[in-house]
């Protein structure tokens, strides 16, 4: 088959650029020349070459972790070849509607990251060349995420619409769940637009979860493959409850514990591999987060009376107390100059002798004897009682929440399209 003319001009170029650059020995030189010839893929009128897959699987494997070995950069081509195609059409459906991004966008994203690293754009920069990696496969990557980023926004600006009763559900929705753990979850999506591709991209999913359990970060490979609007924050996509995810996604989600990975789970759109980072439990199941004001009044020594007029004692005393004005007066009558204020306390902060004595008594009310940690005993005193506040959840905070759903489905969708219209041509 001829090759269209831009693709011809396309080699001549690079070829031209090869030939008179300087300091490259001739067996690298006919080595790059060759990869560069060599085409992996053509996506409508452009090519992605051996070159471009092969600076991505070298910038992959230094990112994840992952052994460079033959066997496990082979089974990265193919997934890294598949991103490739995604990519170049997205940039190409940016250029299709006038999105543009600029080198100093560029050079903005390439600092964002190099902070996140806690590094200099510079620092990260030398640290590629060292790692034999050209920062432009780096800044190919950023450019297509920011370009795409644009064109979703300028869709959603015409789609997506959340209306006021929608924020009202969700609130009510969200209200049913505070009796609910939250999760939070990192995301791994490979789509699955054609049924035939099925098996193929059940067993992508199955060698990255294999990667990640001999060892690969899997925040760097959710950057490297996931294809959900999550990669660009790494796969994370915070806090949620259930119900928040599909059924499929809930189902496992609630049997596994934190830092665990699922396997592959199907869904009706593709494969996911999901990380737990962490289980936050509902508030109520927090109390132990309310702030109590104490008081003591420690008893007379075991020693200094016996254990019948102790514990009468004890009876006597808590019987006498209606509120903590009364208790000035009582510890004068016991005697002890160490009873008194003892301060305001979490009741997470107390010892578990103190909080069981402590946490369901109302304000003014004494506990029954505890054992100090001196080995005293004491009466405790609950003189007031704040309880934590319970947080509330302001709209525009649901309502981008909304928006971000909507802008997944719709960049899913519109990436499938893109795709189903596509002319792409594999080449082994």
């Amino acid at each position: 088959m001829a090759l269209p003319y831009s693709i011809m001009r396309f080699f001549r170029l690079l070829l031209i650029a090869i030939a008179t650059s300087g300091g490259v020995i001739a067996a690298d030189r006919a080595a790059i020349a060759q990869d560069v010839l060599r085409i992996a893929a053509v996506v409508n009128d452009r090519v992605i070459s051996a070159l471009d897959v092969g600076n991505r699987l070298k910038f992959v494997v230094w990112s994840t972790g992952v052994p460079n070995t033959p066997e496990y950069r082979q089974r990265l081509s193919s997934q890294i070849l598949r991103n490739l195609i995604d990519e170049e059409l997205q940039l190409q459906e940016a250029e299709s509607v006038n999105v543009t991004v600029s080198n100093r966008d560029v050079d903005k994203a390439l600092s964002d990251v190099a902070k996140r690293n806690k590094m200099s754009a510079q620092g990260l920069t030398n640290i590629l060349r060292r790692a034999g990696i050209s920062t432009s496969t780096l800044r190919r990557k950023l450019r297509v995420q920011i370009a795409w980023g644009r064109t979703i926004s300028r869709r959603l600006r015409r789609e997506v619409r959340v209306t006021d009763d929608e924020v009202d559900a969700e609130l009510k929705r969200i209200e049913t769940l505070r009796n609910k753990p939250r999760f939070r979850v990192a995301e791994i999506f490979l789509s699955v637009d054609d049924p035939d591709q099925d098996e193929q991209v059940r067993q992508a999913a199955l060698r990255l979860h294999k990667q990640i359990r001999d060892g690969a970060d899997f925040s760097a490979i959710a950057s490297a493959f996931s294809q959900s609007t999550s990669a660009a924050q790494a796969g994370d996509i915070g806090w949620v409850q259930p119900g928040r995810l599909s059924s499929e996604l809930d189902a496992v989600l609630l049997t596994m514990k934190p830092k665990q990975v699922s396997k592959p789970i199907r869904t009706l759109s593709g494969y996911y591999l999901l990380l737990l980072r962490d289980i936050r439990q509902p508030e109520n199941a927090r109390a132990d987060d309310a702030v109590v004001d104490l008081h003591q009044i420690i008893l007379p020594e075991a020693g200094s009376t016996d254990p019948t007029t102790q514990n009468a004692l004890a009876k006597d005393i808590r019987a006498a107390i209606t509120s903590c004005e009364d208790l000035p007066s009582l510890i004068k009558q016991v005697g002890n100059p160490k009873s008194g204020p003892l301060g305001k306390f979490k009741l997470s902060d107390l010892s578990p002798t103190f909080r069981n004595a402590v946490a369901m008594l109302q304000i003014g009310e004494a506990s029954a004897p505890v054992i100090s940690p001196t080995g005293g005993a004491l009466i405790l005193v609950v003189c007031d009682r704040v309880k934590p506040k319970k947080k509330t959840i302001r709209r525009s905070y649901v309502r981008k929440k909304l928006q971000q759903n909507r802008a997944e489905l719709i960049a899913r969708r519109y990436l499938r399209d893109l795709r189903r219209s596509a002319f792409v041509d594999l080449r082994g």
